[in-house]
């Protein structure tokens, strides 16, 4: 329901309600006032501030185009991936879920030189053996 006054939702009681997720309850600060965030015309909560806004979760399920190079995340302007792996030729969608990028060597300006877009198989594979045989 939306308040006549400030036109934003809130409960029947009077409380703010998520856009989000539609709780009326958020975490406390200093145990006495609750935390709540303008959001679209209304509020959320801060646990969907968090997913929405700090902390969303980047994957490459979810953007294709952060990569891990040397144990961080990168975004890239355009996905270097094109769906097929580059040993079995699995193709995402039809053998498997996703592609990942292995680096075979690591080049500090440029992140994607020497990499190949490999199947999980083919990536845990890979990746065992590097730690095998080294």
């Amino acid at each position: 329901m939306r308040d006549t006054i400030t036109g934003r939702f809130v409960n029947s009681i009077g409380n703010r309600t998520c856009l989000n997720c539609g709780s009326d309850k958020t975490y406390l600060e200093d145990g006495k006032h609750q935390v709540w965030f303008n959001y679209k015309g209304g509020y959320i909560c801060k646990k969907c501030r968090g997913k929405l806004i700090d902390h969303p979760k980047w994957h490459p399920i979810h953007s294709p185009r952060r990569i891990c190079f040397k144990n961080r995340s990168i975004s890239l302007s355009e996905n270097p991936r094109i769906g097929i792996c580059n040993w079995c030729c699995a193709v995402v969608g039809v053998n498997c879920k996703r592609t990942h990028i292995h680096h075979l060597e690591y080049h500090e300006g440029d992140p994607l030189k020497d990499t190949v877009e490999l199947c999980p198989s083919c990536h845990y594979k890979e990746s065992w053996r590097l730690r095998r045989f080294a």
